[in-house]
């Protein structure tokens, strides 16, 4: 098994990478970015969900929204998948990467 470092991105283990050239990395074959969980291409079923996602609730009220029709509509799975799909879009984490994943 090998314990060598690699990029969270690409996966080249830190032996092929090149250094970093400038910034604050210089010197450096790994630097720390922050990339949203998903960055993959727009689901346009799962957009469609979400864009006709309805949730409202004025001071004092009860929380309303139309998950139940829209679990009519297209079923729990889809949107369960969709809402994950929206979380991911919208959660960051920090991600250790080479200097070309990160675009220097």
């Amino acid at each position: 098994m090998n314990n060598e470092p690699t990029c969270d991105r690409c996966h080249k283990p830190i032996s092929e990478l090149k250094e970093f050239e400038e910034g604050i990395y210089k010197g450096r074959k790994l630097g720390k970015t922050y990339r949203a969980m998903y960055e993959g291409p727009t689901i346009d079923e799962y957009e469609k969900i979400l864009d006709e996602y309805i949730s409202e609730a004025q001071p004092g009220e009860v929380w309303e929204d139309n998950i139940n029709e829209l679990e009519a509509k297209y079923g729990h799975e889809k949107v369960d998948e969709a809402f994950f799909y929206d979380q991911l879009g919208s959660t960051v984490g920090s991600s250790i990467e080479c200097k070309d994943c990160i675009g220097e």
